[in-house]
């Protein structure tokens, strides 16, 4: 049976600082999250089910004396995609932070691919919900945060010559 060869780890290296603190910050987010895409993951298919005036009403009743009619409005498009989209979406958020976590520990251990895997993780989490539940998915923050960390993680990877030798060069 062939297998692929594992990527070379970078030798004689240990993990910088920043590096640690990086792949910390993002292993407790991994950990705070997955467990709650799990809990929507499970919850979905009863909210797909709900009838929405009841969604609506319900939301009015906890939210409507603290929120302004615009935010009500925003919250009932939220209730509406995820009614209509839930799984999918959920379930698309969980396997992108199980696979961050796949590049994140791969990153921790110093592996180069760490760096791939976890940004094509992030820029499909942030692509794909797109493709479900339309533009009302895109957020400019959000894709910022994305380009941040992917970028704090290049950085970092370069540093150590994780990444090769740079853009472009042998």
């Amino acid at each position: 049976m062939n297998t692929l060869p594992e990527p070379p780890r970078v030798p004689g290296r240990t993990r910088p600082p920043a590096l640690t603190r990086l792949c910390v910050l993002s292993f407790i987010n991994q950990g705070v999250m997955f467990p709650v895409y799990l809990m929507g993951l499970m919850a979905a298919p009863y909210l797909r089910d709900t009838d929405p005036l009841v969604l609506r009403d319900t939301a009015a009743a906890l939210y409507g004396s603290h929120a302004t009619p615009e935010q009500m409005e925003q919250l009932f498009g939220i209730l509406d995609t995820f009614r209509e989209h839930g799984i999918a979406l959920t379930a698309v958020f969980a396997l992108r932070t199980a696979v961050r976590f796949i590049g994140t520990l791969r990153m921790w251990n110093l592996r180069g691919d760490g760096f791939h895997i976890y940004t094509s993780a992030q820029l499909l989490g942030v692509l794909v919900p797109m493709l479900i539940a339309g533009r009302d998915m895109f957020s400019p923050l959000g894709l910022l945060a994305v380009a941040l960390w992917c970028m704090m993680y290049f950085v970092r990877m370069r540093s150590i010559g994780a990444l090769g030798s740079g853009l472009g060069k042998g």
